[in-house]
Order: C-alpha cells, then sequence, then structure tokens
C-alpha cells in the first residue's frame, strides 16, 4: 500500500498485510521490522516472560493489533495483557505493558509517537529496548527514563537486560 492512501478503518481490519501495518487516522503505516537482531530479541523477551506466565499472572502475545482510538491501531513489538483480560482478536482492553524493540531504521520521534499513544489508553508502562546499544528505557505518563541499573520494570515484572540481550 503506498503511503498517503486513505483507507477506511474496515478496509484495514478485514486486510492482512505481511508484516502488519499501523493504521494512523486513515493511513497504512510500514513499521520497521525485519532485522535480525530486532526479531531474535522480540522472540528471546516473548519466551523470558512466556517462562513466567503463571508467577505474574499474565499472558504475552507478539505483534497483534491495539485499539488506541477509533481510527488508530499500533502494532507493538510485545504486549503484555493480564491473564484475566478478555481474549480479543484486536486487542481493546489496555496491557500492562507495550514493549517496542527499536530497528535501524526507527527514529525517537516514531517510538515516542508510538509509546504517548499507549500510555494514552491507559497502558501504565511501556519499555523501549535497543539491541545494538544494549540499552532499555521505561516510559510512563511522568516520562522516559534509562534503565541505568540495566533491569525493566513494570509493576512486579522486573526484566533484567543482561539476561534477554545476547
Amino acid at each position: 500500500m503506498a503511503a498517503g492512501t486513505l483507507i477506511s478503518v474496515e478496509e484495514y481490519l478485514k486486510t492482512t498485510y505481511r508484516p502488519d501495518c499501523d493504521y494512523v487516522d486513515g493511513e497504512v503505516l510500514e513499521r520497521n521490522v525485519g532485522e535480525f537482531k530486532h526479531g531474535r530479541l522480540q522472540i528471546i523477551i516473548g519466551v523470558w516472560l512466556v517462562s513466567r506466565e503463571a508467577r505474574w499472572h499474565i499472558k504475552v502475545v507478539t505483534e497483534v493489533r491495539l485499539k488506541v482510538t477509533a481510527r488508530r491501531f499500533r502494532i507493538p513489538d510485545v504486549m503484555v495483557l493480564s491473564a484475566d483480560a478478555p481474549v480479543e482478536q484486536v486487542i481493546i482492553t489496555p496491557p500492562l505493558l507495550c514493549i517496542e524493540i527499536l530497528s535501524a531504521s526507527d527514529t525517537l520521534n516514531q517510538i515516542w509517537d508510538r509509546t504517548q499513544d499507549y500510555l494514552a489508553i491507559g497502558v501504565p508502562v511501556c519499555w523501549i529496548v535497543d539491541p545494538v546499544s544494549r540499552r532499555g528505557w521505561i516510559a510512563t505518563p511522568a516520562g522516559l527514563v534509562e534503565a541505568k541499573d540495566g533491569v525493566l520494570h513494570a509493576g512486579e515484572i522486573a526484566m533484567p537486560l543482561s539476561e534477554v540481550l545476547e
């Protein structure tokens, strides 16, 4: 789909994109995916969190559409939902945590816009992880802070970067 082409929400929701695309105010936006380090880190973080689902009473999904407004859908790299959250094909219940993994072509503004969308719908915490610099940041409504101690926190969830970064 060419950039700048406007389509309806209904058309977006019934169309399959490979890889899936965000939908922002009528426009289908490609996401920066497909790089080895991005994909590898995404699966490692997912597996790390899935292995702790029972302990933290969570369920973990990757690359699932999240409705942030009537005309805006995002696809976080990883989402952590409460184990009690309803099963939704397009997530509308705010996750406990959204995780974005930086790709080489991502800009700070792009990632900041994404995390602001998540926070605006009630996601309490977002993590941003850079597999190249091996750093992580925690975004909350209060702002963005680097995980200087090397541990990303979201409520009782704590993920040491050293356990997921190769």
